[in-house]
Formats: C-alpha cells, sequence, structure tokens
C-alpha cells in the first residue's frame, strides 16, 4: 500500500466534501435537526399519568358508602398531581356514553347496596368499564383503577380485621390461653393477605432519553450517512472519469480503498463529535465512548464503508446505488434498534437487532456505554463484526476490480 496514494486520494475527497452543500447537510446538519428532534419529544421528564374516571354511586346514609371512597380516589396524587380527574354520572348508561363518546377513559359503577354491604362487613360489588379502542391507554387506565382498587381492598380487610380482633378479645373466654389476640392476628393476616409483598428499590444508574438517542444518532451515522458518503466519492470519481486515471495508475484497490475509508471515516467521526458536543449543549448531557467504544463505531463504519462501496460497484450507478442504499438503510432505521429500543421490537424483528453487524455493534456499543458493562463480555460479538467488516472488504475489493477492468 503507498502512503502517498492514500493521503491524496484522502486529502482530496476531504476537499471535495467540503464543496458539496448537500452532503454538510446530510452527514453535519441533518443528525442535530434528528437530536433536536427526538430529543425535544422524549429527552426530557414524562410528567405524571392522569385518567379521566367516570364515577356512578348512590347516595347511602350508611357510616361508609361509595361517596367515601370517591373522596379518597379524588385526593390520590404522585409527585403532587392528581391522578384522577373524576366525573360523577346519574345513572349507568350516562357514564358508558361517556366512555363511548371518548369523554372518559373507564367508568366505575357502585351499585344500591354497595354501602350497606360494606358497612356490614360484607362483600361489596364494584362493576368497572374500560374503553379498549386504544390497546395502551387501555393498559394504563385499567393498571392504574385496578391498582387503586385493589390497594383499597387490602387497607379495608386491615381495618375490619382489627375491629373483628377487638371484639374477639373482649369476648375470648380466658382459660385459652394457648390462643393469645397475636396468634389470631397472624393467623387471619395470613388469611386475608397470604402474601407479604416488600418492594425493593435498587438504585442502578439508568440511562437518560438522551444519551439512547445519542447513540442512534451514532448508529445512524455509520450506518446511513457512512454508506452514502463513500458511494457518492466513488461515483464522484466515475463520473468525472478519475477513476480510469487511479486505475491506471500505480495505485492499488487497495490504496484506493483506504483513501476513501480514511476521508470517510475522518467526515463521520467528526460529524459524531459535533452531535455529541451540540447534545450536551443543548441537553445538558451526552455519552462520549471510551476506546472500546470507539473501536465498535470504526468496526461498524468500516463494514457500512464496504458495503457501500460493494454496492457502487456492484450498480455503477448513482439512482441505483442510492436507491439500494436506502432501501437498505431505511428499515434498519427501525429495526435494528436504532431509533425504537430492542426490547419493544416484535420478536420476528429481534434477530436483525442482535445479528446483523450494524444492529448488534449498535447494542453493544450501548451496553458498553449506557449501562457499563465489562468489554469482556461484548468480546465474542466484536470478534464478529471484525470478521463481517473483513468480509465485507474483501467484497468491494473484488468488485472494485471487476468494475476497473470493465472500465479498461
Amino acid at each position: 500500500m503507498k502512503a502517498r496514494a492514500v493521503k491524496g486520494i484522502l486529502l482530496k475527497d476531504l476537499r471535495e466534501v467540503s464543496r458539496e452543500r448537500m452532503t454538510l447537510f446530510w452527514i453535519f446538519v441533518f443528525p442535530l435537526m434528528w437530536i433536536t428532534l427526538l430529543g425535544s419529544i422524549w429527552g426530557g421528564s414524562s410528567p405524571p399519568v392522569v385518567i379521566d374516571v367516570g364515577i356512578v354511586h348512590f347516595n347511602e346514609s350508611t357510616p361508609f358508602n361509595a361517596l367515601n371512597v370517591v373522596e379518597i380516589m379524588k385526593n390520590v396524587t404522585i409527585e403532587g398531581q392528581r391522578v384522577f380527574r373524576v366525573t360523577e354520572y346519574p345513572n349507568e348508561s350516562a357514564g358508558l356514553d361517556a366512555i363511548k363518546g371518548g369523554k372518559i377513559d373507564a367508568l366505575i359503577v357502585f351499585p344500591k347496596g354497595f354501602g350497606e354491604n360494606v358497612s356490614n362487613g360484607l362483600q361489596g360489588k364494584v362493576y368497572a368499564y374500560f374503553d379498549r379502542s386504544d390497546p395502551q391507554e387501555y393498559q394504563i387506565a385499567s393498571g392504574l383503577i385496578k391498582g387503586f382498587l385493589s390497594e383499597f381492598e387490602r387497607e379495608m380487610a386491615y381495618r375490619r380485621l382489627n375491629m373483628t380482633l377487638g371484639y374477639m378479645e373482649a369476648y375470648l373466654p380466658g382459660n385459652l390461653s394457648n390462643l393469645s389476640p397475636a396468634t389470631m392476628k397472624a393467623y387471619l393476616v395470613g388469611l386475608i393477605d397470604p402474601l407479604d409483598l416488600n418492594e425493593e428499590r435498587v438504585k442502578g444508574k439508568t440511562p437518560s432519553p438522551i444519551q439512547f438517542y445519542v447513540t442512534g444518532f451514532i448508529g445512524i451515522q455509520f450506518l446511513f450517512a457512512t454508506m452514502l458518503t463513500v458511494s457518492g466519492l466513488v461515483f464522484e470519481e466515475i463520473e468525472k472519469g478519475t477513476l480510469r486515471r487511479i486505475a491506471a495508475s500505480p495505485a492499488t484497490a487497495w490504496d484506493f480503498l483506504a483513501g476513501k475509508m480514511l476521508s470517510t471515516f475522518t467526515v463521520i467521526t467528526v460529524s459524531i463529535l459535533i452531535g455529541i458536543g451540540y447534545s450536551r449543549l443543548v441537553f445538558g448531557e451526552t455519552v462520549f465512548p471510551g476506546l472500546a467504544g470507539w473501536g465498535i463505531i470504526g468496526l461498524a463504519a468500516v463494514f457500512s464503508m464496504g458495503l457501500g462501496l460493494a454496492i457502487a460497484m456492484g450498480t455503477r450507478s448513482m439512482k441505483a446505488t442510492n436507491a439500494l442504499v436506502n432501501l437498505i438503510s431505511m428499515p434498519l432505521l427501525f429495526l435494528a434498534g436504532i431509533v425504537i429500543p430492542e426490547s419493544v421490537l416484535p420478536g420476528w424483528a429481534k434477530p436483525i437487532a442482535n445479528y446483523f453487524p450494524l444492529g448488534r455493534a449498535l447494542k453493544d456499543l450501548r451496553l458498553l456505554e449506557l449501562y457499563h458493562r465489562p468489554p469482556g463480555e461484548v468480546l465474542p460479538d466484536v470478534v464478529w463484526l471484525a470478521a463481517c467488516s473483513l468480509g465485507m472488504l474483501l467484497i468491494a475489493v473484488l468488485l472494485y476490480n471487476w468494475a476497473v477492468k470493465r472500465l479498461t
């Protein structure tokens, strides 16, 4: 490999890229717009969810009735914000019309006799209606309503238990020494609440949404921009007739590839650094890859450049190359875990994020930089990525030699 030839191709490409406004837009401006858009929408903290609940109940003059439950529901708060916006309806029919019209998310009906039953220690019947037209909103509304009623039911059970124990203690014969109130309470608590679930929080470091999207921006650069940039630079050589002169020169296919890859990698690296700094400046946080992270970015960029060069040399048409690059890149933006987290991808798409080299590279980059996994954990994937990158480079070289022979 001739360093002078590689240097010449590198400097020429950098000068040409700096003169192309459209190329500069897609490499430098569009990624910043992408970060700004997604960071503004999902990068900040989300406020607590508030749902609209319709209530139907009957006025009862019992010590405890549905109105008491409604008052408690109105005052449930998360982070100082009320969770339920309660609207009372005169009857069940009016409430169902409201839920069908999209005015409320759920309807709770306390039938006549609820207060009397509950006050007398009997079972109180409750009907809950949910709008299932939107599965996501149904899950949220159902979870909040059922969670509230479950916790309310648990509190009621304990209060009833304490009242019952008070009566039992007052009337328990003194000769039953083996059956103390404490023993009875423990048994009855196990009867009404068989599991003592304790929620413990582990304070782990969770990546923020903007950090996820910064790594997604890096993925776009080595998936989309790299392929487009390297194929565009090659076609400039073809259209200007310089590829024929390069082929006739002492420069080898490896000199050509090395020059193109160095110029493309330089441009993409500068673009990534600008994006990282921009995120820090606008959103106050960012992700700066470590040495292993940059190694993965470099290997992924090599694979992407090899793929872009192979497409360019195979099609020998700028339009066909752009169409093919878009055909590959656009679906992968969503299916390789770049924009959408892998955890929410459908089952048939997860192998793409796990085994396609660029999807796997981005996943490993996130494991290293967002979840701070040790580099040894992703080493097998790095070996796989390196093998794929080398194979793609060999294909690009073979296609380059084939294209050059056809030119001459």
